[in-house]
């Protein structure tokens, strides 16, 4: 891990390959180490970088979070980190929104967009799960959260196999974030609106869902990608939410034709 001081905010990122820069953000509440897999299989190519974003892992707030915020955090690391060159940017979740941002806020910065269980806006079911969400955290261990998360994330397969939906308890034990910070996170999160500005966007774009997502499920996706002028939309089979665990060949193969390709 290193560190990178942001206005504000001292961020740590994980680091590692070399060649096109990849730039990795994870969705609310999850620290870099959720792209393990990603990091793992594509820093053979690229030069892959994945920041803790503020009140998530080791980087602390350091004063209000939003997803201007938290993109211009995502920014400041590529003019650091990426020797000058436009990065590929993928995003999950929240992730996703924060690469948005970026993209609408530094587009000269972003050779492309992956965009993965995301959606154009908050619709209300959706922002009553968050809010749900927001008065749970503070008052249940993380084990107790992330078990009534899970359904949400993650198929009905996934809990067929128990060394995985235990490794997932394990994940949230030891990366939970204060209260305070997955609150902030959860705020920013919710703010998403994106709808009236997507279609200036200028960039190659990948819009990914997971067929049995249920938290953003594909019509969200699709919306999302109808938006963003010449985007590419793909449903991964037989995975929800947090599809580049849960089906991990399949989401690999549909960024490595991506890549290929831009």
């Amino acid at each position: 891990m290193s560190t990178l001081q942001a206005p504000g905010a001292d961020l740590y990122y994980d680091e590692r390959g070399q060649g096109t820069p990849i730039l990795w953000l994870q969705g609310l509440g999850a620290d870099h180490s959720a792209w393990t897999p990603q990091l793992a299989r594509f820093s053979s190519r690229f030069h892959c970088l994945a920041p803790d974003n503020r009140g998530a892992g080791r980087t602390a707030p350091g004063g209000p979070i939003t997803l201007r915020a938290l993109a211009e955090d995502a920014a400041a690391l590529l003019e650091a980190r990426a020797g000058g060159r436009p990065a590929h940017v993928v995003g999950l979740s929240m992730g996703a929104s924060i690469a948005m941002e970026l993209a609408r806020l530094t587009p000269e910065r972003v050779r492309s967009l992956i965009l993965v269980s995301a959606s154009a806006t908050i619709e209300p079911r959706l922002r009553e799960l968050m809010l749900a969400w927001r008065a749970i955290y503070p008052r249940v261990p993380p084990d107790v959260f992330q078990r009534q998360a899970n359904p949400w994330l993650f198929s009905w397969r996934f809990f067929e196999r128990p060394s995985a939906a235990a490794a997932v308890i394990r994940y949230a034990e030891r990366s939970a974030a204060p209260a305070e910070w997955f609150t902030a996170q959860l705020d920013a999160a919710i703010s998403h609106d994106a709808i009236a500005w997507l279609p200036e966007l200028r960039m190659p774009s990948l819009v990914i869902t997971g067929e049995e997502d249920i938290m953003v499920p594909p019509r969200m996706g699709q919306a999302l990608a109808d938006l963003i002028p010449d985007a590419r939309f793909v449903v991964i089979p037989q995975a929800g939410h947090s599809v580049n665990l849960e089906q991990q060949a399949p989401f690999h193969q549909a960024i490595s034709r991506f890549l290929d390709e831009h």
